[in-house]
C-alpha cells in the first residue's frame, strides 16, 4: 500500500460517523447495504451520510454497486486487511 493509499484510508477511519458509517456497513450480514439503510442507521442528514459514503468510497474501503435508483455498498476487506498490515509494518509491530 503505497503513502497516498495509506494516509486516505487513516483518514477515512479517523473520523468517528465515518467509522461508525464502515462499521455498520462491514458487519452487515446480508452482505451489501443500501445507502437507505445506512441513513436509517444514522442520526444525520442523508446528505452528511451520502458525503461520508463517498469519502469511505474514495478511500476504497467500501464498494458501491448501482441497481436502478438505488446503490449499495459492501465492505471491501481487501483494502482493510491491507491497511492493518502495513499499519503494522509501520509500526513494526509483530503478533505474538
Amino acid at each position: 500500500m503505497d503513502d497516498k493509499q495509506f494516509q486516505k484510508v487513516a483518514k477515512a477511519l479517523s473520523d468517528p460517523r465515518r467509522f461508525c458509517i464502515f462499521q455498520t456497513i462491514s458487519s452487515n450480514e446480508g452482505g451489501a447495504l443500501s445507502s437507505g439503510n445506512v441513513c436509517e442507521k444514522m442520526p444525520v442528514a442523508q446528505a452528511t451520510v451520502s458525503h461520508h459514503l463517498k469519502e469511505l468510497t474514495d478511500a476504497d474501503l467500501i464498494v458501491p454497486r448501482s441497481e436502478g435508483q438505488f446503490k449499495y455498498f459492501r465492505a471491501n476487506a481487501g483494502t482493510m486487511n491491507e491497511y492493518i498490515s502495513e499499519l503494522q509494518r509501520r509500526l513494526k509491530l509483530k503478533e505474538k
